[in-house]
């Protein structure tokens, strides 16, 4: 009875975020929306050591935060979740029915435009894993071909 409580605790409060991607977000829009709609019980804002601002959240009651990583634009470029390794089977589930699959770890979105990864081991011994969301980048190179006989 506690892990199924624990499974929809878990289910609603990922939904929430799951619901609004904030690739491309600034880190105003960003801010406000965690502050009106997702608990968390900590947040810090720090540089990466390749000098890339990023925001993290960490969540309330269960393992895993939401990491955002920003562009020189100020807009959010790559956004990280993290779960506990025991939740991996729903949340492969989940992904399987909100997005496409194209391998093993990695899903798309409807139209194309978000890349999703899992990635089970993080680190070695880690009791998380996380999910990383990426734009698609779309090539603007377009080949065509003319059939001569």
């Amino acid at each position: 009875m506690k892990r199924l409580f624990l499974i929809i605790v878990f289910s609603v409060l990922a939904l929430k975020v799951f619901a609004q991607f904030p690739l491309g977000s600034s880190k105003e829009s960003i801010a406000a929306y965690f502050a009106g709609n997702v608990q968390y019980a900590s947040f810090h804002e720090f540089k990466t050591p390749d000098g890339i601002d990023a925001f993290c959240y960490t969540k309330t009651r269960i393992l895993g935060d939401y990491t955002l990583y920003f562009n020189e634009d100020g807009a959010c470029s790559t956004f990280v979740e993290t779960y506990d390794r025991k939740a991996l089977n729903e949340i492969i589930w989940r992904y399987d029915r909100k997005f496409c699959r194209v391998s093993a770890t990695e899903w798309i979105d409807e139209d194309n435009s978000v890349q999703i990864t899992l990635v089970p081991h993080p680190q070695k011994g880690a009791n998380y894993v996380s999910i990383t969301y990426k734009p698609v980048e779309h090539s603007e190179f377009v080949t065509n071909t003319l059939a001569v006989n």
